[in-house]
């Protein structure tokens, strides 16, 4: 397991990564998004969920060194149209730390920007087929992976504002975005700060699922390596399976361990668990920073209401940042703050950047082109 400094979370993450040695199923789809925007309750301060036993002194980032990674969510989807090169280009001219985004494969092997299994009806529209009598058509609503990119890019993912996000400036006419799509974007701003934090959204449980997740990792393992951006990127994933097969491929690249919590990880549930590539949680103690220390991770991002003291130490100890998803509300991100993770990922950067700012903290470069 290669060393990380915690002081410096992220950057300092990415640079060990590169610098240092090489690190030594399929999972049950991701949890469905939560109910949108904001926030369930404010995250707990007495440990309560993916439990830690313990641990050495917590360690805290250093805010005022710029270490504090502060990560748009989808490019902001409570700003903007979700995962659209707008929201990106958005997010860069705002000044962020981070690009978070999710990839899923069309039927032709492409790598596209998109979170959901499906091309949601409520986010997606139809224009027109491909060609005169397609049988296929319309395309919204049915599978990614069913579809082509030429079928997908006919498609307006942009024609409303999204419910429940009334902060949200859509941008009618937007087509889905491939993966070389965002790293051609974060070159042309000469973005040379900006880190890329890069989902690979598996869906299907089970042995059924296999062939599609390895299908996905190799494929987005494989942009990310032409991208020139190797350095800068991070591969997460609630299918640990899809971090281990990236370790295998690519020991180089920075891998995030998502979890949603105890009952996702299967505290105190017997038998191993599928999202955990296998592995059973309680042979760690339930302790999720023990799991991915374990497995060769480098950070641990976990639904922001798990997020306690006891869990913040224990993966400091390790030498993991904590970046929790997906943070809000003001008091939350204050919390948080207080409690010392080291990055947190919002739907809201323009607010992550406000609570920042008046801490004290210094806040990410803006680009322009």
């Amino acid at each position: 397991m290669r060393t990380i400094l915690v002081s410096a979370a992220l950057t300092a993450v990415l640079a060990t990564t590169i610098a240092g040695t090489a690190l030594a199923s399929p999972a049950t789809a991701a949890p469905a998004d939560p109910a949108p925007s904001e926030s369930a309750p404010s995250a707990p301060s007495t440990p309560s969920a993916e439990r830690s036993g313990s641990a050495g002194q917590p360690l805290r980032t250093n805010e005022r060194n710029g270490s504090f990674d502060l990560q748009s969510h989808r490019g902001g989807r409570g700003e903007w149209t979700e995962e659209s090169l707008t929201a990106f280009s958005r997010s860069l001219e705002l000044g962020v730390s981070t690009l978070e985004l999710d990839t899923h494969l069309t039927r032709d092997d492409q790598v596209v920007v998109w979170h959901d299994d499906i091309m949601t009806t409520s986010k997606c529209a139809d224009t027109a087929p491909t060609f005169a009598g397609d049988p296929a058509f319309p395309y919204a609503g049915d599978r990614v992976r069913d579809l082509t990119l030429a079928e997908i890019a006919t498609l307006d993912c942009g024609y409303q504002q999204l419910p429940g996000f009334p902060e949200q400036a859509n941008t009618p006419g937007n087509r889905i975005a491939t993966l070389s799509d965002v790293f051609d974007l974060v070159h042309g701003y000469d973005a040379r700060k900006v880190h890329l934090n890069i989902e690979t959204k598996v869906e299907v449980a089970g042995p059924a699922g296999t062939d599609e997740m390895a299908a996905l990792t190799r494929a987005v393992v494989g942009e990310i390596e032409a991208s020139g951006l190797a350095d800068r990127s991070i591969l997460q994933s609630f299918d640990w399976a899809s971090l281990n097969l990236t370790r295998e491929i690519a020991p180089d690249l920075t891998l995030a361990a998502l979890s949603s919590g105890d009952a996702w990880l299967g505290v105190d549930q017997p038998g191993m668990s599928p999202n955990l590539g296998g592995i059973d949680i309680d042979s760690y103690d339930g302790s999720l920073a023990r799991a991915a220390q374990a497995q060769g991770y480098d950070i641990v991002s976990p639904v922001f209401t798990s997020v306690t003291p006891a869990m913040i130490a224990d993966a400091h100890a390790a030498g993991l940042p904590v970046i929790p998803w997906t943070v809000n509300q003001a008091a939350d991100i204050t919390a948080l703050l207080d409690l010392g993770v080291d990055g947190l990922i919002t739907d809201y950067p323009t607010r992550l950047r406000t609570v920042l700012g008046e801490r004290g903290l210094k806040l990410p470069t803006a680009y322009t082109r």
